[in-house]
C-alpha cells in the first residue's frame, strides 16, 4: 500500500512576510515624504535652501573660474596663425615639408577618378567630379572687389621675392585663376577637360606659415610639379601629360609655382597657386598616377607619408551605361 505524504504549509510565515513588504514600502514612502515632520527626503524647507544655496554659489564660483581662464586663454592665443609655426613648430622634428594634393576628390579615403566622358550625370558620369572642382574654386577663390583686391593683393614679378611686404603688410601676390587657365581645356567653361577625354587635375601644394622653397645653388626660380606613372606598366600606359601653370600653358615638361607666392602668413586674401595638370589614357585601362614636388627643401621621396607628393587613379570607361 502507498502512504500519501500530507503538506502543511505555515500560514503564520506568509503572513509575517507580506507584513514585512508593507513596512518596507511604508518606511520608504515616509522617507520620501514625512507629514509629521514635513521632511522631503530627510531635510526640512531649511535645509534644502541651505544646501540649494551652497551649490549655487559653488558651481557659479566653478563656472566663473573656467570662463575667466578660458578668457586668457583666447585673448592669448593668435587669431590668424598658431603659436608655434616653422622651425618653432613640432613638424620640424623631421622637417618642414609641404604636402601635395589634387582635385577632385569625392572621398578622401577614395583616390580613383573613374568616369565616362561620353555620358554627364549618370552613374560614371563625370558630373560629380566637375561638380568637386567647381565647389573647390568657389570656396577657396571667392572673388573680392576691384577696392578689396587692390588693397590686399599686389602684382607681382615672376622670380622676384616679397617677403617683407608679405609678412609686415599683410598683402600677398594676385593669383587669379580664371585668368591664368583662360584659353585652356582646363576652365569650367570647357568642363575641365572631362568631357575631351583629357581631364584636368588640379594640384596644389599645402600652405605652411613661413615656409619659404629653397632654391638656392639650382637655377630654379619655381618649384616644380612632375607626374609620372607609378609602376613601369602605368608609365607605359600614360598616353600624354600637359602642365598648365602661369605663364607656361600648355607644357610637357612640368608645372610650375612660382617662388613670389612663397612664403604664406595667413594673409587676408591669400589664394595659394596651383596648376593643372592634362592627362590623356587609353580606354577602360587603370592607371595608377605619382606626381611629386621638387625644390631644395622639399623631400619627395617619402612614400610611406606622402611628403611632397600625392597619389591618384585614372579609369576612363568609353561605353554607354
Amino acid at each position: 500500500m502507498v502512504q500519501e505524504t500530507e503538506y502543511h504549509f505555515d500560514d503564520d510565515a506568509t503572513q509575517n512576510g507580506k507584513k514585512a513588504k508593507v513596512s518596507a514600502m511604508a518606511g520608504f514612502g515616509k522617507f520620501i515624504w514625512n507629514s509629521e515632520t514635513k521632511e522631503f527626503c530627510g531635510r526640512d524647507g531649511a535645509s534644502w535652501g541651505k544646501v540649494s544655496l551652497f551649490y549655487a554659489v559653488f558651481y557659479a564660483c566653478l563656472g566663473s573660474f573656467f570662463i575667466g581662464m578660458l578668457a586668457v586663454f583666447m585673448a592669448q592665443m593668435p587669431k590668424d596663425k598658431p603659436t608655434y609655426y616653422g622651425q618653432s613648430s613640432t613638424m620640424n622634428a623631421r622637417g618642414v615639408n609641404p604636402g601635395l594634393g589634387f582635385r577632385p576628390q569625392i572621398d578622401v579615403e577614395d583616390s580613383l577618378i573613374y568616369y565616362n566622358p561620353m555620358i554627364f550625370e549618370a552613374s560614371r558620369g563625370y558630373k560629380p567630379f566637375v561638380q568637386n572642382l567647381k565647389n573647390f574654386l568657389n570656396a577657396k577663390y571667392k572673388d573680392f572687389t576691384p577696392a578689396e583686391d587692390n588693397f590686399l593683393n599686389k602684382a607681382c614679378q615672376d622670380g622676384q621675392t616679397y617677403h617683407a611686404d608679405l609678412q609686415e603688410k599683410g598683402l600677398s601676390c594676385q593669383f587669379d585663376y580664371k585668368k591664368v587657365f583662360q584659353g585652356t581645356d582646363c576652365t569650367v567653361e570647357n568642363e575641365f577637360g572631362f568631357k575631351s577625354n583629357k581631364a584636368c587635375i588640379l594640384l596644389k601644394l599645402n600652405k605652411i606659415i613661413s615656409w619659404n622653397p629653397d632654391f638656392d645653388g639650382t637655377n630654379q626660380t619655381a618649384v616644380e610639379i612632375r607626374c609620372t606613372g607609378e609602376t613601369s606598366a602605368d608609365k607605359d600606359n600614360l598616353v600624354s601629360v600637359t602642365y598648365h601653370s602661369e605663364g607656361k600653358l600648355s607644357n610637357s615638361n612640368a608645372g610650375y609655382i612660382d617662388g613670389k607666392y612663397f612664403p604664406y602668413f595667413a594673409q587676408q586674401a591669400y589664394r595659394a597657386p596651383f596648376i593643372f595638370a592634362q592627362f590623356e589614357v587609353p580606354a577602360n585601362t587603370l592607371v595608377n598616377i605619382e606626381c611629386r614636388a621638387f625644390a631644395k627643401n622639399i623631400d619627395n621621396t617619402d612614400r610611406l607619408n606622402r611628403r611632397g607628393m600625392t597619389k591618384f587613379s585614372i579609369l576612363v570607361a568609353n561605353k554607354k551605361e
